[in-house]
């Protein structure tokens, strides 16, 4: 991989037409996506092995039950 990688890349969308560009925003908007999700799941695994979701399922059913009742 070329060590002016960002720079390189930067020229290469300078080169781009208009039309081009939505294409390439959205590959990086997927790419941004996907480093989201590894995070949040990355996170949420971590609650649960610290027990934080231990009573998700009791959670949700008392809120299932309250919007029931209104």
């Amino acid at each position: 991989m070329p060590n002016d990688l960002k720079q390189q890349l930067h020229c290469s969308l300078d080169k781009f037409e208009e039309s081009e560009l939505v294409l390439v925003h959205r590959v990086f908007l997927e790419l941004e996506k996907q480093k989201l999700w590894k995070k949040i799941g990355e996170r949420a695994e971590a609650d649960r092995q610290a027990g934080k979701w231990e009573d998700l399922d009791e959670v949700i059913r008392d809120v299932r039950l309250k919007l029931r009742q209104s």
